[in-house]
């Protein structure tokens, strides 16, 4: 996250990854502690990207969010790796995601480079309710 040393964003760099603290823990504690956003945490193996897309495609959290053409800082980045969604992260006006993904923890990706990890973009999405 080096042009963004000075950034918010960089005191979550590096936080751990864990079966138990998936991507979306980590997004739903940035939003409640940087956004004041409070959301449903749910449980899933985050190592299992079939549950993860099961979870994701079904959560009632979903529908508390409007899909949005241009995102701002602080917007859910729903991303995937194939067909389905399978990953969140957090918008950033830098040009990048902050997220969390296993084996490296919380990290900044700039959007060109969310390939490289695998990743695409599905959708922006902003809290309606």
């Amino acid at each position: 996250m080096s042009p963004a040393i000075n950034h918010w964003a960089s005191a979550y760099i590096g936080a751990e990854w864990t079966r138990d603290q998936t991507c979306w823990h980590f997004a739903a504690r940035v939003w409640r502690e940087h956004f004041g956003i409070i959301v449903a945490l749910v449980s899933v193996d985050g190592a299992d990207a079939r549950a993860t897309r099961r979870l994701l495609a079904a959560e009632p959290e979903r529908a508390a969010w409007a899909g949005v053409a241009v995102p701002r800082e602080g917007d859910a980045v729903l991303m995937a790796k194939g067909l389905r969604p399978c990953h969140v992260g957090i918008w950033l006006g830098l040009g990048g995601v902050l997220h969390s993904i296993e084996g490296a923890g919380a990290i900044y990706t700039p959007v060109g480079r969310l390939a490289g990890l695998g990743y695409r973009i599905v959708g922006y999405y902003r809290r309606a309710a």
